[in-house]
């Protein structure tokens, strides 16, 4: 009879898998924000079948573990009794793998006269000059280990300096257990010290005094400056949730906030009538104001300015949302978007407001790319790789979500109705917004924003694809998955549109660029017809204007 373990799957070989999905709120803090963890056990009667179970159970709980406290922004403190710790406890492992290893390995004292030799005075010259930056080299992989083996949660903002002291003090504890492997080598009886206590955990270490003013928005400002992955408009955004928590309160005193005032404007903001008229959603609420405020008050915790996040325990209940349909658009709505794309622009339309409304769509039908990442695409993002039409979605451009490029191969359709022969026309830089025409210089105002803002009014009021439940512009995203489970396999779909992979596995090595682009030109056509049933003229691949319109 076969065990009944929790969260496995059995396969019909007869492996199994423990498949345990991460909670939703939880997702994009996890590794590689995967929806779930997937971890191959083999089959019951292999032998280590209930470790390997034990084990992805404790890594599925770890993930929760630092998920939750990246989510609600109650960062773990790299300070110096932490650090003395963790160097402390590399040196009783250092010493006592050489204690044990000198009676199982025949070659462990070569070993061990080879290392003294030839990076003792690397260690020491480095100390004496200061050299931080070859220290951190040596030693940052040891200290990013110990790190994730204490189980710590860093902040961002901080962590990097935190691992550079850590380093030097790794690199001090090779100088001072040196003399002692030295002395064993002699023949001396050296016993390795015990593993020492951990520094308590909590928030009294090293605070600043009590009863100091903390200014509420010059701490998020400190934050955001610190948070190099965040985008501008992000920032912005952000600032204003804060700004009107400062209302509310009637002060900008972060040290004064009480977990009370947390939930009374939670409450406010939840029966708030926005200016659509609607009151606002409980998903705004918890993933954007309080998660504005939770990393803010994080931040001065783990920056030692505050003893509590008095907002990492106030939650926002959202019921669970009726689905009623697909998020992605049905195959009628698609072909009605791409027809009308393919109609002439209003003469009075802005040349690269023309080239968006009649391109955009399209790249995003064909390529599963998020509307931003396409509008902000500039005319040397598009080039031959291997001798593959591509484009290159790249942070080089503006804001990518995962903050890494991808390469697309472009689908036939799209090179048969004449996008190259656009982008020949337009050249470098932006095919679809004029930079010249921001009429204020900040970075939060992007033009890709109103390029999809239009397209979106558009779609709604000129088209009449009004339904609520989906999303003018992010429903091309679930169409392209949708349509690509029977043309391409996962990972190269995942690849394509800048998904994390579903597994740790399949995150290595990179689907080649003949890959992406056979499983692209297997992504099925959308049959463009025109109002008496006949293909239009652009989707045969008729000749297609410079600017994008049909002659």
């Amino acid at each position: 009879m076969p065990l009944v373990v929790k969260h496995t799957l059995r396969h019909p070989s007869g492996r199994v898998s423990y498949r345990r999905t991460y909670p939703p709120e939880l997702r994009p803090f996890v590794p590689e924000q995967r929806r779930e963890l997937k971890v191959s056990l083999g089959a019951e009667s292999e032998p280590g079948f209930l470790s390997r179970y034990e084990a992805a159970a404790s890594q599925y709980d770890n993930d929760i573990s630092k998920a939750r406290k990246r989510h609600t922004g109650a960062f773990d403190v790299l300070d110096a009794p932490e650090i003395a710790f963790l160097a402390k406890r590399f040196e009783v492992g250092v010493l006592q793998w050489d204690e044990n290893a000198r009676w199982t390995s025949d070659d462990h004292a070569a070993k061990v006269s080879a290392w003294l030799d030839w990076e003792l005075d690397d260690f020491r010259r480095w100390r004496g000059e200061g050299d931080l930056a070859a220290i951190e080299d040596r030693w940052g992989d040891e200290a990013r280990k110990l790190v994730t083996e204490r189980g710590l949660v860093l902040s961002p903002a901080a962590s990097e300096d935190a691992i550079g002291e850590l380093c030097k003090e790794l690199n001090d504890t090779a100088l001072r257990v040196a003399p002692v492997l030295t002395a064993r080598l002699r023949g001396e009886a050296i016993a390795s010290p015990p593993q020492p206590a951990p520094p308590p955990r909590g928030p009294d270490r090293s605070l600043s005094a009590p009863g100091a003013r903390l200014p509420l928005l010059a701490l998020y400002d400190a934050y955001a400056a610190a948070n190099v992955g965040m985008t501008a408009g992000v920032r912005i955004e952000w600032r204003q949730y804060i700004e009107k928590l400062v209302h509310f309160l009637g002060h900008d005193d972060a040290s004064r906030i009480t977990a009370d005032d947390v939930q009374r404007w939670r409450d406010q903001l939840l029966d708030e009538t926005t200016r659509k008229g609607t009151r606002r959603s409980p998903v705004t609420v918890r993933d954007k104001y309080m998660t504005a405020l939770r990393v803010t008050l994080g931040y001065a915790v783990e920056e030692r300015q505050l003893r509590e996040n008095v907002a990492a325990q106030v939650k926002v209940r959202q019921p669970k949302a009726v689905t009623t349909r697909e998020r992605s658009f049905t195959i009628e709505e698609a072909q009605t978007i791409l027809a009308a794309a393919l109609q002439p622009a209003p003469t009075r339309m802005s040349p690269e407001h023309a080239r968006a409304r009649r391109w955009v769509p399209w790249l995003c039908a064909y390529t599963g790319a998020r509307v931003g990442e396409i509008a902000q695409l500039r005319g040397e993002d598009v080039s031959d790789v291997e001798g593959v039409p591509c484009i290159r979605i790249t942070p080089d451009a503006g804001n990518v979500k995962t903050r890494a490029f991808r390469l697309v191969p472009l689908h036939a359709h799209l090179i048969e109705t004449g996008f190259l022969d656009v982008v020949r026309a337009v050249g470098s830089g932006p095919l679809f917004f004029d930079p010249k025409r921001q009429r204020v210089a900040a970075d939060g105002n992007r033009h890709v924003k109103k390029v999809g803002e239009r397209l979106a009014a558009w779609v709604r009021q000129d088209l009449g694809i009004a339904d609520p439940r989906i999303a003018p512009n992010h429903a091309w995203r679930h169409l392209f998955k949708s349509l690509s489970h029977g043309a391409m396999e996962e990972r190269v779909a995942d690849a394509l549109q800048g998904h994390a992979p579903s597994t740790t596995g399949r995150g290595y090595g990179n689907v080649p660029i003949a890959a992406r682009a056979a499983a692209i030109q297997r992504f099925p056509r959308f049959d463009i017809k025109g109002a008496a049933g006949s293909p239009l003229g652009a989707a045969r691949g008729d000749a297609v204007a410079p600017d994008g319109q049909n002659p």
